[in-house]
């Protein structure tokens, strides 16, 4: 189970990077630097990867990277848009629930089986998203669109998960995620006509923050999809993955201040602590997850 060590990491580098794109938003950065810069770089990146390929890429079955990456950068959208209406430690760990749409869409779709342990962690691991995201339900905020993005934004990605951990091996594990960020990249500039290319107008400050964001969205993309297409075990990953939220509240205490981020003081230690309570739960999650064995 030590390959469970990934997404750990990846939840930390996913978390301070939205840490950080927060911080690229308030320089004056919009939408379409953290969407079409980010997914460019992505595909520029893992794209060369598809010559390290040991076996013959099976070219009938491009749909299958195509596809996912198209669910990708719907999600990817979706979750940009949370971060700019809500706050990180709310937005972030409402993504947990990406947990229960791993285990149902594999079970419903690709016919995976689950433990009933298993079910009882994503079970364990949405509660605590949930219970996270109840503190953010007062007057005057944003709550249902942040929700209502937050949680679309986990049914994309939990159906990208899914798709690799179906096609990635068959396919090839790195052929596929080459050819899967080539073709995001192209769909995230499909996308700019949308923006208007004086949307990529952005000031020097936001630039350096977004280059940051951007290099910890690689490291943690790489990271997950790399571990669920080779253990293929998407439901484990993301119980683990789930942590983010945990990682996001620390860091807004932590660093919060350095990122010019006020959640800190305007949540309150009230809300903070609710957020922590739904915390507990998703590490009570992890570790049924790290107990039960490999998959």
């Amino acid at each position: 189970m030590i390959y469970l060590v990934l997404p750990l990491i990846a939840a930390f580098a996913f978390a301070l990077g939205s840490m950080v794109f927060k911080r690229a938003f308030a320089e004056g950065a919009g939408v379409v630097h953290a969407v079409v810069i980010n997914n460019v770089v992505l595909g520029l990146i893992f794209f060369p990867l598809v010559w390290f390929e040991p076996q013959p890429v099976p070219w009938a079955n491009w749909h299958q990277p195509v596809l996912t990456a198209a669910t990708f950068v719907v999600g990817h959208l979706l979750n940009v848009l949370s971060l700019r209406m809500g706050d990180v430690s709310v937005a972030t760990p409402l993504l947990g629930s990406k947990v229960i749409f791993v285990a149902l869409v594999g079970w419903w779709v690709f016919g995976t089986k689950l433990t009933s342990l298993q079910w009882l962690a994503a079970t364990l691991a949405t509660a605590g998203v949930l219970v996270m995201g109840l503190t953010d339900l007062q007057a005057g905020r944003k709550t249902g669109r942040t929700t209502l993005t937050a949680l679309g934004c986990a049914a994309m990605f939990a159906l990208t998960d899914t798709m690799i951990q179906a096609w990635g091996g068959p396919f090839g594990v790195i052929g596929f995620l080459a050819l899967q960020f080539a073709a995001l990249a192209m769909f995230s500039l499909a996308t700019l006509p949308l923006f208007g290319v004086h949307s990529l107008r952005a000031p020097a400050k936001a630039w350096r923050w977004l280059a940051v964001g951007t290099a910890l969205s690689a490291v943690q993309a790489l990271i997950i999809t790399g571990t669920i297409a080779v253990w293929k075990d998407a439901s484990g990953v993301n119980i683990v993955y789930a942590t983010r939220g945990l990682w996001s509240i620390a860091l807004v205490w932590l660093v919060g201040p350095w990122l010019q981020n006020t959640e800190r003081h305007t949540v309150g230690g009230r809300r903070m602590g609710i957020r922590l309570l739904g915390g507990i739960l998703i590490l009570a999650a992890v570790v049924l997850t790290v107990r039960r064995g490999p998959p």
